[in-house]
Order: C-alpha cells, then structure tokens, then sequence
C-alpha cells in the first residue's frame, strides 16, 4: 500500500520538474516578435517644383472623364492688333498745343521747351535761338489794387536796357509818383554778357525800400550761384537768368524767331533771386492786343502760373514784336489777392543793334 501510493507523487513531482525546467528555457531565450511599422501619411503638401512642372491638362484629365466622342469646338477668333510705330516722328509733336497737367511735364533745361498733347509727351527738350533786344529806355504806368483799400494805388516804373558789344546792363525799378518826386520802392541792377544761350548774367543787386541791398554772383567756372544775403551756394543751370533779365530773355527767344513762339508751348528757365534759385516755367498763351498810352500794341501773353511749394502768385508778361519783343506790360497776381499791373507809357530811348 505504501508504494502504491508513492509512485504517484514521485511521478507528480517529476512531471512538475520537467515542466519547470521547460519553462526556464522559455523564459531565457525569449525575444519579443518582430513588428512591420507601416507608415501612413494623412497629408502630404505639393512641392512648389512639382506644382510649377504640371500642367494644368494633365491635372484636370486626372480627375475628369473625357467622352469618346466629344463634341466639336468653335474655333477662336483673337482680335486683331494694329502694330505701333518704332518711333514718333517728331512731326507728330510739332503743332499740339494743350498745356502740361503738371509743371514736372516739362524737361529742366536752361532755355528749353516742352509741348505736349493728352496721348503723347516730347522727347528730350531742344535749345532755343536768342537774340537780344535793342537798347532801350521806357516809363511803365503802375497800378497796385488790394482787397483792403477802396482805391488803387498809382506809381510808375522804368526799364533801362542797354546793350552793346556782347555786354549788356539792365536796372529796373518802380515807386510811388508824387506831385514834385517820386518814392523808389524797388529797384534792381543786372550786368553781364550775351553769348550762345543768351543773356548771361553775372552780378544782380536788388533793392527794396528800409532794406539793405542784396546781391547774386553767377560763378560759371564753378557752375555755381552764390547771395550776400545767405551762406548756400546753389548749382547753375546753363541759361539762368535773374527776375530782371528774365524778361529780356524772353524777348529774346521771340527776336530771334517768332516761330518760336506758339500756343501752348512751355519754356522753362532757371531764375535767381535774393536767396534762391527755383527752375520757372513759363507758358506761352495766345496773342492779344492791349491797349497803352503807345496805342493798341500787338503782343504775345505769357504767363507763369503759380507753383506750389516754389512760389505763389501768378505773373503775366505781354510781348509785343513790333518792338522787338520787349515787355509792354507785367502784372503780378499775389496769393492775397492783390494785383500789381504795370504798363509801358513811353519809350525815352531806343536804338537798333
């Protein structure tokens, strides 16, 4: 009985044995199963190369079905286009006659001029001729209107110009006539030389009334313009003129020949003055005949309209060919309102060159 009942547990035991020692070896050589990662990509955004290389056909049949039998296209019909010229002859600019928009239209030259029209705008503009007008001497009636005085003020001026063998002198000057004298409230001297471009100026003086005199110096060897009354030194432009000599040069430009002078055409010009030196523009209008103390005088009306930022008041000038183009009357509008008019009365001295 007693060996009966061993045998059982020795085969229980062994069998717990063998299934222990099987179990170590499991546990000593496991090594865990290899696992395949697939990688899923939820949004993949285009490069800009492959963008750029397809083609929108190619992208648009990928995703559209295309009948076997499609139907047939009307064929298109492109506007024609009438070719433009390689260039605009200059006659095409010749005879416009519309004012510039703006001043910055025209060409900053010394003597220079700029037509344009609404569709096309001038090449580079061309020097004018000059000549100088004779020698002369004449009296201007001046008439000053305000908006503050009931009555205009009344005056007179005087233009002197003188020219001979290439030198010129020029004074200006305008005040207030009384019964036995006459007050000077500005006046101003100009000298210099007349050349290819014109009136050359090289020293300009200006006075005005309780105001000491101020002088301009015109350095064309450095090209420079220097004042007594500030320290700048500013560049010249060939052809530079002073408020005096600015008139004349005008005159000049119709002397040499009237066809120079047409509607519309803008002739811009460098002017010196006190402590400046600003490009003006001056706009040829139409002819007009005005009445004088000469009688009714023929004349060309230019203006210089006013400049925002440069200067204020509008100035016109009348030139009259029959005599020799020379200023016959000058009116300055200020931005107040009020008006300065002066018009040739009688000529003193006058002789031809």
């Amino acid at each position: 009985m007693t060996k009966r009942r061993l045998i059982p547990i020795v085969l229980t035991i062994l069998a717990h044995l063998l299934l222990w020692q099987f179990l170590t070896a499991k546990r000593t050589n496991w090594r865990p199963s290899p696992v395949a990662i697939v990688p899923v990509t939820l949004y993949q955004e285009p490069k800009a190369s492959e963008l750029i290389a397809a083609p929108p056909e190619k992208t648009i049949r990928q995703h559209t079905k295309v009948p076997e039998n499609p139907p047939p296209v009307a064929p298109q019909v492109t506007p024609t286009e009438s070719p433009l010229p390689a260039e605009i002859p200059p006659d095409l600019h010749a005879n416009t006659s519309q004012l510039p928009d703006t001043p910055d239209q025209t060409e900053p030259a010394g003597i220079s001029t700029a037509t344009t029209s609404a569709a096309t705008t001038t090449p580079a503009a061309t020097a004018l001729l000059t000549k100088a007008p004779f020698s002369v001497s004449y009296t201007l009636d001046v008439v000053r209107t305000e908006a503050a005085l009931s009555n205009p003020i009344l005056g007179v001026g005087e233009i002197h110009w003188d020219y001979n063998d290439q030198h010129y002198t020029m004074s200006t000057e305008a005040g207030i006539d009384l019964l036995f004298t006459k007050i000077i409230l500005f006046s101003l001297h100009s000298e210099g030389t007349i050349g290819a471009t014109g009136i050359i100026p090289k020293l300009t003086t200006e006075i005005r009334h309780n105001h000491p005199a101020a002088s301009t110096y015109f350095n064309y060897e450095l090209n420079t313009i220097s004042f007594s009354a500030s320290p700048l030194s500013l560049p010249l432009i060939t052809g530079v003129q002073d408020k005096a000599t600015v008139f004349m040069q005008l005159a000049s430009i119709g002397n040499a020949d009237p066809q120079q002078y047409t509607n519309g055409k803008t002739i811009t010009i460098q002017v010196a003055e006190e402590k400046e030196a600003n490009l003006v523009q001056f706009i040829i209008l139409e002819q007009e005949t005005i009445a004088t103390k000469l009688g009714q005088l023929h004349t060309w009306h230019v203006v210089r309209p006013p400049r925002p930022g440069v200067y204020n008041s509008r100035l016109d000038i009348w030139l009259c060919p029959e005599l020799h183009w020379i200023p016959v009357q000058i009116r300055n509008t200020e931005s107040n309102g009020a008006v300065t008019t002066q018009t040739i009365r009688k000529i003193t001295v006058a002789k031809t060159t």
